[in-house]
Order: C-alpha cells, then sequence, then structure tokens
C-alpha cells in the first residue's frame, strides 16, 4: 500500500448507523499484501447536563436490536463486496487465459 492510501485507510470506506449504532468498514492489508475489509462498531452518545457529545465501544441492553440491524447490514455488503472483488478477479484470469489460448492457437499456423 502507498503512503496516500496509508493516509486514506484512516478514515473508513462506508458506515452503517442503525439509531445510535455505527458499523464503520475498512480496508486493511495484511503484513503479506493480501487485502480485506472487516468492521468495528461503536455508540455515539451525549451527555444531556453538558451537551458533551462522543462515540464508545461500549453497549448496552436496549442497543441489541440496533446491534443486530447493523452488523446484518455491514456483513451482506462486506460479502457482496468480496464477491465482487472475487468475480472481477476470476473474469481478469479467464481474459488472461482466453488472450493465452487464443495467441497458442495462432501460433499453431
Amino acid at each position: 500500500m502507498s503512503e496516500l492510501e496509508k493516509k486514506v485507510s484512516l478514515k473508513p470506506i462506508k458506515t452503517f448507523r442503525h439509531g445510535a449504532i455505527a458499523a464503520s468498514v475498512w480496508k486493511r492489508q495484511a503484513p503479506s499484501g493480501f487485502e480485506y475489509l472487516d468492521f468495528s462498531l461503536s455508540r455515539s452518545w451525549k451527555a444531556k447536563a453538558s451537551g458533551k457529545e462522543g462515540y464508545s465501544p461500549n453497549f448496552f441492553v436496549r442497543n441489541s436490536a440496533d446491534l443486530i440491524m447493523v452488523i446484518q447490514e455491514v456483513s451482506c455488503w462486506i460479502a457482496s463486496q468480496e464477491e465482487s472483488m472475487e468475480a472481477s478477479l476470476q473474469g481478469s484470469n479467464n481474459a488472461s487465459l482466453h488472450d493465452d489460448i487464443s495467441e497458442n492457437s495462432y501460433d499453431s499456423y
């Protein structure tokens, strides 16, 4: 990953929200170079007395329904992205294979 890509990856590539719950999708890269998507969860809050706002990695029982909804939504989105990436890779591999076969068939004439 280039330095620019590393800086850009400091922000989530997509965020899903349900109520006070958010799931942020991150594009990561393993030391081996393998790129993958994962997500983190947070809960927004606002103090009534001071008006101070923030985010917490902790949740209450009352957040259960929103947690379930946002996890299902983000999981489906990531799965669809992975399927698209696999399909495009297979398409590239098939095109390369087709090109190789075509080149070899012309060589035999």
